[in-house]
């Protein structure tokens, strides 16, 4: 596989990079070591190697799925930074500023867009039973 510029600038913007002309071509260079420390794997003979997903025995090990109780809510929301009692109240990561991912500052209690709301049969428990 060839390494290009474009390659390279595709790669930073699915990661939402903004890199210069000298990162790019040092990245090429990294991209193109790595290629090429992989490429010798193909190398290998591997005709007697068993493929196999797992290298030792292993197997699933299931348990009864069985009710129980579980944490109270007031302890669950004690150690949050924020919550209003009932949810735990985080800051607005999506909107505002286009350009901008960043976590928002001084979260409305009316917003819904910014709560976790914790399920519950019952106010004092969390998950139900």
């Amino acid at each position: 596989m060839e390494v290009t510029d474009e390659l390279v600038l595709h790669v930073a913007r699915l990661s939402r990079l903004a890199i210069s002309e000298s990162e790019t071509r040092e990245l090429k260079s990294h991209f193109q070591k790595v290629l090429a420390f992989i490429s010798a794997f193909q190398e290998l003979d591997t005709a007697s190697v068993d493929p196999s997903i797992f290298s030792v025995d292993a197997s699933n090990v299931f348990r009864d799925d069985e009710p129980c109780p579980s944490l109270p809510r007031a302890d669950a929301l004690a150690s949050a930074p924020a919550s209003d009692g009932v949810y735990f109240v985080v800051p607005r990561i999506v909107g505002g500023d286009a350009g901008s991912a960043a976590p928002q500052s001084g979260v409305d209690k009316g917003e819904a867009a910014g709560r976790a709301e914790l399920e519950s049969g019952d106010d004092d428990e969390l998950g139900g039973a």
